[in-house]
């Protein structure tokens, strides 16, 4: 499968589909593939950024897998990221965390959490 491309086939779905849904975590059919998504405005707010950013190094650090990253074609305004992982809980909290980190409201003692 090619994760770039389902990666933007999922944040283009999202972007056009969910614009109420800011950010979430949601199993794909393949075992142990999940994505973490967000519609908040990736292209133009720094934040959002960073909250990526942030994603990214805590998957680097726990030894999950990044298979595929995108943001929609229409205005950057929702991303998609691929992961190997099926700890769902661990995705969304994750995601929380990157999310309150990013925006200034605290930061993240621990990324800890056994390999994917």
């Amino acid at each position: 499968m090619n994760y770039d491309a389902e990666a933007k086939r999922i944040a283009n779905y999202v972007h056009t589909q969910h614009t109420e849904e800011h950010r979430g975590v949601i199993p794909l059919k393949e075992p142990g593939i999940s994505v973490v998504f967000g519609n908040d405005d990736y292209a133009r707010d720094m934040r959002t950024r960073e909250q990526v950013r942030l994603l990214f190094q805590d998957a680097y650090e726990t030894h999950v897998d990044i298979l595929g990253f995108a943001v929609d074609d229409d205005a950057g305004v929702a991303w998609s990221m691929v992961v190997r992982c099926d700890d769902l809980d661990w995705l969304k909290a994750r995601l929380h965390d990157a999310f309150f980190q990013s925006h200034g409201l605290y930061r993240a003692t621990s990324v800890g959490q056994a390999t994917a």
